[in-house]
């Protein structure tokens, strides 16, 4: 119940996130909201592998992040 309460949560910033990322005033705005969305659905991936039991999924998701760096 807890991971349900914690995607909807993640999932509203990450949707505040596409209209900031849609209406940034500046190019700045526009890349920092793209990182934290990129962090973001990582989150979310990574509470679903931990929920379902894939754990080979976990290291997916730190290339992912380690790659998110590179911005």
């Amino acid at each position: 119940m807890i991971y349900l309460i914690l995607d909807i949560l993640i999932l509203l910033s990450l949707f505040l996130m596409v209209i900031k990322l849609i209406l940034g005033p500046t190019a700045w705005d526009r890349v920092l909201a793209f990182a934290s969305m990129s962090s973001k659905i990582s989150i979310i991936s990574l509470i679903y592998a931990i929920t379902k039991g894939f754990f080979v999924m976990i290291d997916i998701i730190i290339i992912f992040l380690v790659l998110n760096l590179w911005e």
